[in-house]
């Protein structure tokens, strides 16, 4: 590469560098904070090069940190004109071997950007509205028709990257109504990693499936499926991968020709995988079973993170798996053509990434605190790759908890009392910036929610996005039921709300017979921690956790408590509780979880503060702790709740001592999908609203 051209890359860099790689080791405990900043040498690589940089990492309040899924930004700067007549032959442009004269490069530069001619059929802007709003943004190429120069090209247009992307979003719901998980995978990982959408001169999409869900999924779309009056989703089991495209049932033309190929494009390529426990890898397998290529470590693989997608979020695995699999400093194009579903042979792939980061979307990261997109003319705040960091303050090891487990019943308080940080809190102060929760009128709205494990933390956000204060139960961090993650961090970051976790249980085994559902593949648990938390929009002070003995949840006989023998914990059932200011008046939040005893602590605890303090917890409770119970004159059930019932019994509440702004509600813990029911959780949420002063 000429010197001159490193040059430029480094300058191009501060847009395109994929900074969230290296991420910043956070430690919260008790009732402070203790920020491990470090000013090391940091390498930062992306795509358009790397170098090394001296970088003061520095949490700062962020005002835009809750608005992550709002808007885009205005940032001027002037649009590159056409460098070449865009009639270069498609001769040329396949076979020059020299990155810097490739004419590829000139003939990606002549084509216009945006929707240029292209309709949108209306089943993508009802479907997909967020989608069709990145692209407007975020265009892509304009439709290239039919003009032989670039229908070999696999590139894509504004109107089929954001199917590609409507597909992936509707594929995302069918595969969690199966309760399972969908990942990006290879090329659409390294997209959403670099890009935070689709690679643009890319056009196909891949993700990443449980093996155990392939027959449930081809049982939903493979005779077709209809997800709007006027399109349907089909699926095929290819000989790698199951294709899953959408058709619009008028005058769908296929761009497909062969007839050994049934699908059609835009596709998704859903790749299967197998978890090896003897090498322990997670493993790509074909449609029948068999491994394939590629594979990843486990711990490499997990926790996977939420990504931006071109304007929808999904799960994929950590950024070093694109690091280990691509070359971040180069950008190439494909040698297949999936629009077309055939090669697209050239001598030269290499493109020129000094011209394309003028042009297209790239990673931006500003003061190690917030991730952004932006292609010189739009910016979009995306989720900050530092908040998916996993570090809790009680670190056992896999080894160490099935040890633990073939102990006698007897051990078990023992046992627990020597686990390190038991009662300390884990507090994130830093994601909110405000020092005071504000009410007025309107007033501060609670969202009780047993979210069970915290698996659908992303799902649930939409019900919980309205709320000032969320209390919660059964937040898992490091747990092969929830995937690895830290589900309270990402629930709060994405929600921008500061956090309160504290420790209820040390798993030792899988979970009940659903956690086992889940994780069909038997994946193990890199953390196993169990526990309660609070979400709130200010600052958090003043920590406690009361919390009972192991008792019966360390037994070594089968009974109610324990699932049946399935479930064999350390630990104890607690209540956390903590301290806010609203409208300039102390507030105690609290989250309890089947707690006995220590009413009078609490009492003490709350002393003249004002109190909110929800979970599932017997009806007693709220008195017993001098406050009343928040509950509507219908009574509802909240457990076991499903998608069409609210169950046979009340355990959840919420506890007061102030005055109420209308009435309390209950709600289903589903959301629905293109017609399909996404199950959040086995308890319904609770709601209310308060008046402060």
């Amino acid at each position: 590469m000429p010197a001159n051209r490193g040059r430029n890359m480094q300058a191009a860099l501060a847009i395109a560098a994929l900074c969230a790689l290296s991420l910043m080791s956070t430690m919260y405990i008790g009732q402070g904070i203790i920020l491990s900043d470090q000013n090391d040498q940091v390498t930062l690589e992306g795509s358009v090069g790397a170098i090394n940089v001296e970088q003061d990492m520095k949490h700062e309040k962020l005002n835009d940190q809750a608005n992550l899924l709002e808007g885009s930004v205005d940032f001027p700067q002037p649009k590159p004109s056409p460098t070449s007549d865009p009639q270069v032959t498609q001769k040329n442009i396949l076979t020059d071997k020299t990155t810097e004269n490739n004419p590829l490069n000139e003939f990606l530069d002549a084509i216009e950007l945006g929707w240029g001619s292209s309709a949108r059929p209306s089943w993508l802007e009802e479907l997909c509205p967020e989608v069709v709003n990145h692209f407007d943004r975020f265009p892509s190429f304009t439709d290239f028709g039919i003009d032989e120069n670039y229908v070999q090209v696999p590139i894509q247009s504004t109107l089929y990257v954001t199917k590609l992307v409507c597909t992936f979003k509707i594929l995302k719901s069918v595969v969690a109504s199966l309760n399972a998980h969908i990942y990006l995978h290879a090329g659409s990982h390294l997209g959403a990693v670099i890009h935070g959408q689709p690679i643009p001169w890319d056009d196909d999409a891949d993700a990443f499936v449980d093996y155990a869900r392939m027959d449930d999924i081809l049982v939903k779309c493979q005779a077709g499926m209809a997800v709007h009056p006027d399109a349907t989703m089909f699926c095929y089991k290819g000989f790698n991968a199951i294709k899953v495209w959408i058709e619009s049932n008028v005058g769908h033309k296929r761009t497909i020709q062969d007839p050994k190929k049934p699908w059609d494009s835009p596709f998704i390529d859903t790749f299967l995988y197998r978890y090896n426990s003897t090498s322990e890898k997670v493993v790509e397998v074909n449609p029948d079973g068999k491994p394939m290529l590629q594979a990843y470590a486990f711990a490499d693989y997990f926790p996977t993170q939420p990504y931006y997608f071109g304007g929808i979020y999904v799960l994929g695995p950590q950024p070093g798996i694109v690091k280990k699999r691509y070359k971040l400093d180069v950008c190439r194009i494909s040698t297949f053509n999936h629009r077309l579903e055939q090669g697209a042979q050239r001598d030269n792939t290499s493109l020129d990434c000094e011209r394309l980061i003028k042009r297209f979307p790239f990673v931006k990261d500003l003061n190690w605190s917030s991730n952004k997109i932006t292609n010189g003319n739009s910016t979009q705040n995306i989720f900050p790759t530092y908040a998916a960091s996993v570090a809790p303050l009680t670190s056992t090891s896999i080894e160490q908890r099935t040890e633990w487990r073939e102990r006698t019943a007897a051990e078990g308080q023992e046992l627990t009392q020597n686990l390190p940080n038991l009662d300390n809190i884990e507090i994130d102060n830093t994601i909110s910036p405000l020092d005071e929760c504000i009410a007025d009128t309107a007033g501060l709205k609670v969202v009780e929610f047993n979210a069970e494990r915290g698996r659908w933390w992303l799902e649930s956000s939409s019900l919980l996005k309205d709320a000032d204060v969320i209390i919660l139960n059964e937040m898992d961090i490091g747990m092969a039921r929830s995937d690895q993650q830290h589900t309270t961090r990402l629930l709060a970051h994405f929600l921008g709300m500061n956090y309160a976790w504290g420790l209820e249980f040390v798993e030792l085994t899988q979970g009940d017979k659903g956690d086992r559902a889940f994780n069909s593949q038997s994946f193990p648990d890199l953390n196993g921690l169990h526990g309660n938390a609070f979400l709130t929009k200010c600052k958090i002070s003043e920590p406690v956790l009361f919390r009972n003995e192991i008792g019966e949840y360390f037994s070594d006989k089968k009974n109610g408590i324990n699932a049946n023998g399935l479930e064999k914990r350390l630990g104890g059932r607690m209540g956390l509780f903590g301290r806010i200011v609203v409208d300039g008046s102390p507030v105690v939040i609290g989250s309890v979880h089947k707690l006995n005893g220590f009413r009078k602590e609490i009492k003490d605890y709350i002393g003249s503060s004002f109190a909110i303090i929800g979970g599932n917890q017997v009806e007693s409770f709220c008195g017993d702790v001098g406050l009343k119970s928040i509950v509507s004159n219908e009574r509802t059930n909240t457990w076991p709740a499903t998608c069409s019932i609210f169950g046979t019994g009340r355990g959840d509440w919420i506890c007061s001592d102030l005055v109420e702004l209308g009435v309390e509600k209950t709600i289903l813990p589903c959301i629905n999908g293109f017609g399909f029911d996404i199950l959040l959780s086995d308890h319904a949420l609770t709601s209310a609203v308060f008046l402060v002063n």
